[in-house]
């Protein structure tokens, strides 16, 4: 028996707006969307070499009835959607029963086992994960790493921010630390609460030199964005952002999740303006000459826990890990 084509794919932006245009603009808008997101999906869709479900899975998942995780992946703005590294990783579970929506930041040096296709593990930073085999392979090492499946994912061309905030009308951002010179694109920026514009927004996102939290410090920054351009955005009630908006998806992201699925998660709506963040905490590490970022084993273990109670799933992380970095693995490095 053939199995039945899946509906046709729209872009992650659907999570981000249609919970909040369902509500808050009605069917009109809606409708509206619905249309704009279809003539942009053909560019945004790229599905999974696995297939729709998770090896994690005993089955393929309803959002009626089951909770779910998403990746996030920021892919360096140089590269394409197919090439490069990602830049930033953060896993979301959205809990069915709580309306939680939890979101976990992976560190992009963390030194983890790659899991590819074929051939066995090797350690290497998780960024670099994304070159040897796209996001099938990036979704594969975080399943490892958390213990958790991934049942769908998003990836957004970093550049791809500036488009998204300049098409929200910009974002309120509590800017944490002052940022400056040629390293962030001569944008210049104070502490305290403020509107910024795309620019601004990708400059105070990607900094990390200038941090004196380092790459933990982006990744709040990165979460701090995101949450900004969900508050606008499930707010909007103009039609000409949306067209704005819908553009900047279609050249900027790509997705597994139908608009069908995304649709039904019209309940979480208040939940994705009020995240439950974390990101996991370790160690600097240099091997060979080469930095690294060695997560806490007692930190991981908390956030494998959390992720897999948000997910309803048996808690398998409550017993330390035997396995000490070896410093004489292989190690294939890109740089």
């Amino acid at each position: 028996m053939e199995t039945p084509p899946r509906k046709k794919k729209s872009p992650w932006k659907i999570v981000l707006i249609v919970l909040g245009v369902v509500l808050l603009i009605g069917g009109s808008a809606f409708g509206y969307f619905v249309f704009k997101a279809n003539e942009t999906a053909e560019n945004a869709n790229k599905e999974l070499e696995r297939g729709d479900k998770s090896e994690r899975r005993d089955e393929t998942i309803d959002l009626t009835k089951d909770h779910f995780s998403v990746l996030l992946a920021g892919v360096d703005g140089g590269a394409s959607l197919e090439e490069g590294r990602s830049d930033s990783l953060m896993v979301a579970t959205f809990n069915k029963e709580s309306r939680q929506v939890t979101l976990v930041s992976i560190p992009r040096d963390s030194y983890v086992d790659i899991i590819l296709d074929e051939g066995e593990p090797f350690k290497d930073k998780i960024n670099h994960a994304y070159a040897y085999g796209g996001i099938d392979t990036t979704i594969a090492t975080v399943e490892n790493l958390l213990d958790i499946p991934i049942d769908y994912y998003a990836t957004i061309n970093f550049d791809g921010i500036e488009d998204l905030v300049d098409a929200v009308g910009g974002v309120e951002i509590d800017v944490l630390i002052p940022i400056s010179g040629k390293a962030t694109g001569n944008v210049e920026l104070e502490p305290g609460v403020q509107v910024l514009n795309g620019k601004e927004a990708l400059a105070y996102a990607r900094m990390r030199k200038q941090d004196p939290a380092g790459d933990i410090g982006r990744a709040g920054r990165q979460q701090q964005v995101i949450e900004a351009i969900i508050n606008e955005a499930t707010t909007i009630n103009s039609f000409t952002k949306l067209n704005r908006i819908m553009n900047a998806v279609g050249e900027n992201i790509r997705t597994n999740m139908s608009l069908s699925e995304a649709s039904q998660l019209q309940p979480y709506t208040k939940s994705l303006k009020s995240f439950n963040r974390e990101t996991l905490e370790g160690t600097d590490l240099t091997l060979n000459g080469v930095y690294y970022y060695e997560l806490d084993p007692a930190d991981l273990r908390d956030a494998q826990a959390l992720l897999q109670t948000e997910l309803g799933m048996p808690v398998t992380a409550d017993e330390p890990s035997t396995d000490e970095t070896d410093d004489s693995m292989t190690e294939t490095t890109i740089y």
